[in-house]
């Protein structure tokens, strides 16, 4: 089985790389017409359908060619595979919509809101978790709204967080690899193929971003990378047991930089639905960090996040992830406030 998803993890690598070549030629071009944008030219984008492309072109190779995965894959991690796919390649198409033609912030709040409803119905919810001896059993509709939540919002995360070379689609890559490693030992087969899969397309669109940003993944790369990752982490808790706490640990440093900016904007009394560059990697950027040294920053730091997911998971008593996670929140808070505070003493940020 190994063997053959190095196969189809260099048949998405190479579809990808070829396809996101072609979206260089012919894909819709990003211009920096906004505060929160920090290329100077106009760049093609869209570079998501070369990641869309090697995914699809991965996961049909290894289930027409490869005997193994056929009779290890149970029959409910098939259809929650195909469950991924019908939503993830839609969002794929409003991404490239989006790129091509902008579509407004309250139509797509109201359409990632049902798809994200919807995906976590028919994958199923997370109704159940373990910290330590304690067993919280949640309700059916609290348990749906908690399992749509994670989906929206790791997709508008990627989203928000694709806006420096490499680093949004790179540290997906990353988190997916852990997540492959959980799975694998778990005995998650159809988890770890669609992180497996969905890295080696990243990677694929990567050798055009990283770092000279040559080609953009654009909205459809940040949705579909995004819901790759949602959907996995719910394969992976549903077929390999994984806790529900393990999940927000392996894509922590996105989360932490996306949703305390919220935080941050909240509380200065500032819309969350307006485009900015108050983001940590922002606030880099501005100060001179080159976009190869902040991707190389959230790579090591997903890579960090992803070593203590693992660990976390091993737990048998169930509460290494609760503390994890308090303790990495306890440090992107004092980070996020170092960082934040400086940059308004410097003016990079309005008080």
């Amino acid at each position: 089985m190994i063997l053959d998803l190095a196969v189809v993890v260099a048949v998405a690598f190479v579809t990808s790389l070829i396809v996101c070549r072609a979206m260089i030629w012919i894909g819709p071009v990003d211009a920096p017409n906004e505060e929160r944008k920090q290329h100077r030219a106009p760049t093609p984008t869209s570079g998501g359908i070369g990641i869309g492309a090697g995914y699809g072109a991965a996961l049909l190779v290894l289930s027409l060619y490869s005997v193994e995965w056929r009779h290890q894959i149970s029959p409910q991690g098939v259809a929650m595979l195909w469950v991924s796919a019908l939503f993830g390649y839609p969002l794929l198409l409003i991404g490239f919509v989006d790129d091509a033609r902008r579509l407004s912030a309250e139509f797509k709040f109201g359409v990632y809101s049902a798809l994200a409803i919807a995906a976590a119905w028919l994958m199923g919810v997370v109704d159940e978790v373990r910290i330590g001896d304690l067993v919280v059993t949640l309700p059916f509709v609290v348990a749906l709204a908690g399992t749509a939540l994670w989906v929206f919002t790791l997709l508008n995360v990627v989203n928000f967080m694709d806006g420096a070379n490499g680093m949004a689609m790179g540290s997906v890559a990353v988190g997916l690899c852990a997540l492959s490693v959980i799975a694998l030992q778990g005995g998650s087969i159809g988890g770890g193929a669609i992180a497996l899969c969905g890295a080696g397309a990243l990677a694929g669109f990567l050798v055009w971003n990283f770092p000279s940003g040559r080609l953009f993944a654009g909205d459809s790369g940040a949705l579909f990378a995004g819901a790759l990752a949602a959907f996995g982490c719910l394969i992976v808790i549903a077929r390999a047991h994984m806790s529900p706490l393990v999940a927000p640990i392996l894509f922590f440093p996105l989360l932490a930089d996306a949703l305390l900016t919220l935080l941050y904007r909240a509380h200065r009394g500032r819309s969350l639905l307006v485009a900015h560059a108050e983001h940590v990697y922002q606030i880099a950027i501005i100060s001179g960090w080159s976009h190869a040294r902040i991707g190389v920053t959230y790579w090591v730091a997903m890579a960090v996040c992803g070593v203590i997911a693992w660990f976390a998971d091993r737990d048998a008593t169930h509460t290494a992830p609760a503390v994890a996670l308090v303790a990495l929140t306890a440090v992107a808070i004092v980070v996020d406030v170092v960082v934040r505070r400086r940059a308004e003493t410097v003016g990079i940020l309005k008080r």
